[in-house]
């Protein structure tokens, strides 16, 4: 690989660095960013590599950044995305307004300190919000390292005074660690570097690594840069993508945790190059010279290409640092096999050194996590185009007023003269034109409360209530880990009740990630009762019994019986009777001691007996575990040796190969020489591969065993096949040649390798079968069943392989034995569409062709062609070939048509009805059956292409439950985008670990599970739970709650300000269109604040439809949010129609019976004033919407009462106190005139029946 001439990475400006949101995830599988690399270790750099400044390849900091703010971006940012608020820019134009003083009608300042409070308090919040994840950063950023150092120097690294920040810019970037450094770290006695041996714990390294010597240095991983030659110890973190140069095996290899990358818990293994695994001692890595030539930079986590050339004398040892000239180098190929992944954790070995190849956002696992988003929820983005309607609504009203007032002003005879003289309305001497744009704008502020900002404050009370609610629910307590549901976002509550779609890993969400063997079928008997957990005094009588069987027949030290799972004493009466069967539960079980990468441990030397297996896969450690407690025990590896202890008596074999696991091999074997020199491969593997490779004259075996599989896969358990065969010397030797060659081979390695195995992998002896159960976590099958009849879709998206995943999908209720699987597999981009198209030919009912090339599909039939709404158009994000490919708008179609909302069925109905072949290559299809799909991550990778992406989504819309398999981070994300973007719905994703980020903040909504296994995804998710079962009451109950609760107050909010506004606007017919106040000031001032303020914040925070129960009960009801039926535009406009009514009766009706009453005041004057009627017209409204509040209330209880009570007492104090005092200041003294007169109690009792009956009869009728 050649190094890199081409096109260089561009420094990124300060300002960028500022305001980027931070990362965004690319495009599936690309290659971007970065180049091609050549790491060069103690060598120097070539002038290649230098720019015409002389300055070298810039690669980034390990430091990283996934919070949204900085130090000097928060404010700048945050306000950015606060008034991406339609409102708030509103309210910051009239504030601007309110300052000219011809327009005037107020006090700005009160404007002012309102838009300044929600501001402040918005930015407080989402501080409080990102100040969690800058912890996180600051954590991961100062986390320890070791690396080399004495004297060594990194050649990658460029030179002190290069691409670092000075003065205050050091606050966004932090220390880089450039400056005064030797191979990464600190010089010794600097604050954060130091010499080992006086603060490390040597007992955790070899005397062969030297720790004690000084040549090791302590840094931060914030301060390691690409050639950084690094030491890993036992239990430590990877701080980099680390190429692996030798580790304290003796073959070099390595084992990691990767649940951080891929949600396993599960240990695999990494391999150093044979030709380095001969450097130990600080001076020989120091002395080792090599470049390293990477592939760019890029998110695929199962894959690396690279090689390595080592520059020195063959035949010089490699601790000499005397190279007078480089020989030609050997190339040495690289695979993901040797790199060590940045969040991945070294176990079960010593130490391990490598040079790092990638860091910071360049690492695999971090261009694998998107950027950190600012979500909005749904209602609130429809809120905007509310708001918009809203700005409609006041600009029609300010022209009208504007027009009017111009036209009455320049006719001063005209017939509302009258009424400008009744009410004193006075006028200043200018044109009518002027006249009337002057009105536009003092009008435009006048009807400022139509949209008003005490909305979003008390949106954002209500919300931290909702929070605090679900914070707090008992139900949703996890003991075992002491965790409570925890929000992290406020502002998403109502976004839990309009979920459709939810994306879920497997590993450690549904399941505990705990393998239990169960059964097992030899030669055609089965072997194993199944006992629940329940069962515990049958399952201790079976122990019992083993035990005693085994204490009559041999001794098994290694047994453990208190944790042992397989229970049948038959098993070993067949075995005393040494026959036939005997002999095949002997081959049974020594294939399961033998066939695994397992690695034995005694975690305490007293017991050398109590072994434990650390395994690549937790079925492999409990198969060989099943084996160890039967009495076929592995006890530990010694170079190419393997020991065992069958049936009491050691026995060694010799370990010449190992044909690991892959998902297109998916089966496994190893070939092991016994103690009297014959040769065995013993192989295990699915079912369908294992069968077509066992030799002839096996039929009745096969059948049987078949048979037998089927019955434990009908119990939801995991199935796997056994077999071996002899090999003479005369057929391994050329095969075990050819294997080495296939294994070192530069091109293409892996089909060379399948090739050979394949070969070798024939005739087998078929010896049975193995039944594994995954355990669940608790309640999963009941949850996902519960969701399926809300009408949620469940799509899991998971790294294991295909057979694993289906596995899993059928025990917890994902798929039955009813449902049509579509398996999607294949290797390239035509095979993909291919298999796709025949799908949707087959199984939709729409034409062969739905490509982009063909221009997509014609309608399923039965299905009538539905133009979206508008405002779900306005709401769904388009993608970005949206307007090229129709398929995506038929997808959508289907996904809304009214069969699919008719009920928990909708569109498979129509699925099952389709006129489907009765057979098929490859599949048996079920006519009438719901569909299920499963894709792989190969396929997957090519369907998401922008070509292909809408034949995916136009089937997997089609099916009722999706399986995606093999699938990395960023497919996870790119998967949700496709659906929540594609179709426009509300999309939540739940995963446990750090390979699950990407897809949780992708999604609408995200749920991290903080349970056992860490809290990286929990870090990053909008709320976290700690098992997957608290999903149903998180969405059933406080979703659905919140999002009626939020609705009915937003709607309510709404009305009120229509009523109140509106009122303002229909006075304006009696005083000429002047822009004259109907209430005095400080009742506009107060309308939201005080009078009306707590009726809506009641039904946000308390009100309820149902009980909690009734939520479980009746998922059913959860449907109202999926179809958008409390909250939409459909129901804004009756509730403002209701609000022009309302305040139209009572400004006509107020006006009309003061006008023509006989009332007077006290000195016999006419009582029919501005100031009087603005009075009554005051409590009326006030009155009326706090009663119109109460009537949309789903559930009385005494909050609501008290919160009406509140706002007309208050309206009575202000009255007789304030407007007492202050007699001739407030309302011109009406509050004293009005309350002895009849006609203003009678009044106020007319109109409040007169505007809430008809609201009260809808009800009623709709209820009846």
């Amino acid at each position: 690989m050649a190094s890199t001439t081409g096109r260089r990475r561009q420094k990124r400006s300060w300002a960028s660095r500022i305001f980027s949101l931070g990362r965004k995830a690319g495009s599936a599988d690309s290659d971007e960013p970065g180049d091609e690399r050549t790491v060069y270790v103690n060598v120097p750099m070539p002038d290649s590599e230098y720019d015409a400044r002389g300055r070298p390849q810039q690669y980034p900091a390990n430091q990283i950044r996934t919070a949204k703010y900085t130090v000097l971006s928060f404010i700048p940012k945050n306000l950015i995305e606060q008034f991406r608020r339609a409102a708030n820019i509103y309210f910051l134009f009239l504030l601007i307004l309110q300052f000219i003083p011809a327009v005037t009608t107020g006090m700005p300042g009160l404007s002012a300190l309102a838009l300044f409070t929600i501001v402040a308090l918005t930015m407080a919040k989402d501080g409080y919000e990102d100040s969690k994840r800058s912890a996180s950063d600051r954590e991961a950023n100062k986390a320890p390292a070791i690396v080399l150092g004495s004297g060594w120097v990194n050649a990658n690294k460029p030179p002190a005074h290069f691409f670092r920040p000075r003065g205050p810019m050091r606050l966004v970037w932090g220390d880089s660690g450039s400056e005064g450094t030797v191979g990464g770290a600190m010089q010794s006695g600097s604050a954060t570097a130091s010499a080992y041996g006086s603060n490390l714990d040597t007992n955790r390294m070899g005397p062969e690594i030297d720790l004690a010597s000084g040549s090791w240095l302590k840094t931060e991983w914030r301060h390691l840069h690409v050639g950084d030659i690094v030491l890993i110890r036992d239990g430590d973190a990877v701080p980099a993508d680390v190429l692996m140069l030798n580790s304290s095996d003796e073959d070099g290899a390595c084992f990691v945790e990767t649940k951080n990358l891929d949600g396993e818990t599960n240990l695999k293994t990494k391999h150093a190059l044979h030709k380095t695994t001969d450097l130990c001692s600080p001076a020989q890595f120091a002395a080792f010279k090599c470049t390293i030539d990477a592939e760019p930079p890029n998110t695929l986590l199962y894959s690396f290409k690279g090689s390595l050339r080592i520059l020195s004398d063959s035949s010089m040892p490699l601790h000499m640092n005397t190279f007078d000239k480089y020989e030609q180098p050997a190339v040495d190929p690289l695979s993901v096999d040797n790199l060590l992944l940045r969040g991945s954790v070294v176990r079960n070995t010593k130490w391990a050194v490598g040079v790092i190849v990638f860091t910071g956002d360049e690492t695999k696992i971090m261009m694998n996590a998107g950027e950190t988003p600012s979500k909005r929820s749904r209602i609130e983005r429809m809120m905007n185009y509310q708001v918009i309607t809203q700005f409609c609504l006041l600009f029609i009203l300010c022209l009208l007023t504007s027009i009017l007032g111009g036209v009455y002003y320049g006719e001063s005879d005209s017939f509302p003269a009258v009424f400008i003289k009744k009410f004193e309305t006075s006028v200043s001497k200018t044109s009518p034109p002027l006249y009337g744009f002057l009105t536009f704008w003092t009008s435009l502020i006048l009807y400022q409360t139509v949209v008003p900002i005490s909305l979003y404050v008390t949106i954002e009370i209500v919300r931290s209530f909702q929070s605090l609610f679900i914070n707090q629910d008992i139900d949703m307590y996890y003991k075992p880990v002491d965790r409570r549901c925890k929000p992290n976002s406020w502002n998403l509550s109502d976004d839990l009740g309009q979920v459709e779609y939810i994306f879920s890993d497997k590993t450690g969400t549904l399941t505990q990630n705990v393998m239990v063997f169960r059964q097992c079928t030899i030669r055609g008997h089965v072997y194993g009762e199944i006992v629940s957990d329940e069962e515990t005094e049958k399952a201790n009588e079976l122990r019992n019994a083993m035990d005693q069987k085994i204490d009559q027949y041999f001794k098994n030290p290694y047994r453990q019986s208190e944790t042992s799972t397989f229970l049948d004493t038959t098993l070993y009466d067949n075995l005393k009777a040494d026959n036939t069967q005997s002999r095949a539960v002997i081959e049974f079980f020594t294939i399961l001691a033998l066939c695994h990468t397992v690695i034995s441990d005694v975690p305490d030397p007293e017991y050398p007996s109590k072994i434990i297996y650390k395994a690549e896969s937790p079925d492999e450690a409990a198969l060989v575990s099943t084996a160890r407690d039967v009495g076929f025990a592995f006890l530990r590896r010694e170079k190419d040796r393997i020991v065992c202890s069958f049936l009491g008596i050691e026995q060694s074999f010799q370990l010449l190969a190992t044909l690991e696991f892959t998902s297109a091999r998916k089966r496994m074997s190893v070939i092991v020489r016994r103690e009297d020199g014959r040769i065995m491969l013993l192989c295990k593997g699915a079912d369908s591969i294992i069968m077509e490779r066992i030799r002839q004259n096996q039929e009745q075996l096969r059948q049987r065993t078949l048979d037998d599989l089927e019955l434990f896969a009908n119990h939801g358990l995991r199935t796997l096949c056994l077999g071996y065969r002899l090999l003479d010397e005369d057929e391994y030797i050329p095969w075990k040649r050819d294997y080495d060659v296939a294994m070192s081979s530069l091109g293409d390695r892996e089909a060379m390798a399948e090739e050979v195995c394949d070969r070798i992998e024939r005739n087998l002896q078929l010896t049975g079968g193995t039944a594994i159960e995954d355990k669940l976590q608790d309640g999963v099958p009941e949850t996902i069943a519960q969701l399926s009849l809300a009408g949620i879709k469940l799509w899991v998206l998971t790294g294991d392989k295909t057979e694993t995943a289906i596995n899993i999908g059928y025990s917890c209720n994902l798929l039955n034995n009813d449902m049509q699987l579509i398996v999607v597999k294949a290797s390239d981009k035509d095979a993909t569409r291919e298999q796709l198209e025949r799908a949707l030919h087959e199984f939709g009912d729409t034409h062969g062709d739905l490509s982009y090339a063909g221009g997509g599909g014609g309608p399923m039939s039965g299905i009538a062609r539905k133009s979206p709404r508008s405002w779900r158009r306005l709401l769904g994000r388009s993608t970005k070939n949206k307007g090229k490919n129709p398929a995506f708008e038929h997808a959508r179609e289907i996904a809304q048509s009214k069969n699919h909302r008719r009920g928990i069925k909708g569109i498979w109905d129509d699925v099952r009805t389709r006129n489907v072949p009765a057979e098929r290559n490859g599949l048996s299809v079920k006519r009438d059956a719901p569909l299920g799909l499963v894709i792989d991550g190969d396929s997957l990778k090519y369907a998401l292409d922008p070509e292909l992406s809408p034949l995916l989504l136009e089937l997997a819309v089609r099916c009722q439950s999706v399986l995606c398999c093999r699938v990395s981070p960023l497919q996870k994300a790119l998967v949700v985008r496709l659906v929540k973007e594609g179709l426009g719905t509300l999309c939540l994703s739940i995963g446990d670990g750090a390979n699950d980020v990407s897809m949780i903040q992708e999604a609408d909504v995200g749920i991290g599970i903080s349970g056992e296994e860490g809290l990286q995804a929990a870090m990053a998710s909008d709320y976290e739970i700690a098992q997957f079962r608290f999903l149903q009451k998180l969405l059933l109950v406080h979703g659905r709650w919140s999002y009626l609760r939020i609705t009915t107050m937003i709607l309510n909010f709404f009305y009120k300000n229509i009523v109140f506004t509106v009122s303002l606007f229909w006075f304006q017919i009696f005083c000429q269109w002047s822009v004259s106040n109907m209430f005095d000031y400080t009742i506009i001032s107060l309308y939201n604040m005080l009078f009306t303020s707590l009726p809506p914040g009641v039904l946000g925070v308390f009100d309820q439809d149902l009980p909690a129960f009734a939520g479980a009960v009746v998922p059913q009801l959860y449907k109202r949010g999926i179809y958008k039926l409390e909250y939409s535009m459909a129901r804004f406009w009756m509730y403002v129609i209701d609000g022009f009514y309302q305040s139209a009766a009572t400004v006509f009706l107020v006006i009309y019976t003061y006008y023509f009453s006989a009332a007077a005041r006290s000195n016999g004057l006419d009582s029919a004033s501005k100031d009087d009627i603005g009075t009554v017209g005051a409590f009326c409204v006030i009155l009326i919407t706090n009663l119109y509040m109460g009537l949309n209330n789903r559930s009385w209880t005494w909050v609501m009462p008290v919160a009406q009570l509140f706002g007309i007492a208050l309206l009575l104090g202000v009255f007789f106190v304030y407007g007492l005092i202050y007699d001739t200041e407030f309302s011109a003294g009406a509050g004293s005139r009005i309350f002895p007169q009849v006609d203003f109690w009678f009044l106020l009792v007319l109109t409040t029946v007169l505007c809430l009956f008809p609201h009260y009869l809808v009800k009623f009728v709709r209820s009846a």
